[in-house]
This record gives C-alpha cells, sequence and structure tokens, in this order.
C-alpha cells in the first residue's frame, strides 16, 4: 500500500505497533494474575520502597499517570487483598499504600516475569541498545508533548 512508506518512517506509528504487539501480549498473560502490566508494576514498586512511605501522588509521577488512574490502580490492588490503604500518619490529607504479605509474593512472582521480558530485550539487542531505545521513546514524549503540533493543527 502506499501508506507504507510513511508508516516505515513514522515514530508514532511504531509506538503503536510495539504497544499492540508488547503490552497488549503482557496485559494478557498478567489478566490470569489477576492484574494488568501498570497494576503490576506500581505493586512492585511497592516492594521496593521503605514499608508506610509511598504515596498516591509519588506513584502518579513516578509512573507518569494521573492521581486518577493511580487511584483505580490501587483500589485494584485492594480489592485483591495486596494493599491497604491507610491515612498518612503526618499528613490526614494524603494516604499511604502498605504492601500486605500476599501482595509481596505477588510482586515477587511479577518482578520474575518482568525480569525474563527484560532479558529477552537485552539478550536479542544488548544492553546498551535497550537503554538507547528508551532514551529515544522518551525524547520523542518529550518533543512531542513541548511542541504544539496537535493542539494547533484541529484549533
Amino acid at each position: 500500500m502506499k501508506i507504507t512508506k510513511y508508516l516505515n518512517a513514522s515514530p508514532v506509528f511504531a509506538l503503536n505497533s510495539a504497544y499492540e504487539a508488547i503490552v497488549s501480549d503482557i496485559n494478557r498473560v498478567l489478566k490470569t494474575e489477576d492484574t494488568n502490566l501498570l497494576q503490576g508494576l506500581v505493586l512492585t514498586a511497592l516492594l521496593f520502597e521503605e514499608k508506610d512511605s509511598i504515596t498516591p501522588s509519588q506513584l502518579a509521577k513516578v509512573f507518569h499517570t494521573s492521581r486518577g488512574n493511580i487511584s483505580h490502580i490501587v483500589s485494584h490492588l485492594e480489592y485483591q487483598g495486596w494493599v491497604k490503604r491507610t491515612v498518612h500518619p503526618k499528613d490526614a490529607r494524603q494516604f499511604q499504600i502498605i504492601l500486605k504479605p500476599e501482595g509481596r509474593k505477588k510482586a515477587l512472582k511479577l518482578i520474575k516475569y518482568y525480569d525474563k521480558i527484560q532479558d529477552l530485550f537485552e539478550d536479542r539487542l544488548g544492553v546498551a541498545n535497550c537503554k538507547q531505545a528508551a532514551d529515544s521513546i522518551s525524547r520523542l514524549k518529550e518533543s512531542y508533548l513541548s511542541s504544539d503540533t496537535a493542539h494547533y493543527f484541529f484549533r
């Protein structure tokens, strides 16, 4: 098709294609674990942080998502019995998220899965190329967000 030349050079299409192939498959696999990629990453993040120290605002910042999305994720993790949300002892306006024993077990299982995915890419592409790809994707995101392209075009 005539559009193929454009698609082969389009970072937006490459990102979408990779998302459809990789993230969709990861989410399909993780569905058997009653989670998805971002929910699982939030759960594993809780494992690495000091007990009782992480807030939804911190998670939203780290994962580049909204506090509303983090709230939905934490609600799901709570429903699964993996975390407990409590009022922050130093600031009653905030919540803290506490990893429960079942959440710890699930996080450790997910880490093994995430490590396998990372190992796959590093084995096939090399560590430096994986880092370069992640950096390039971040630069694409920052470049897009710092422009008025989409907003300007459709005004």
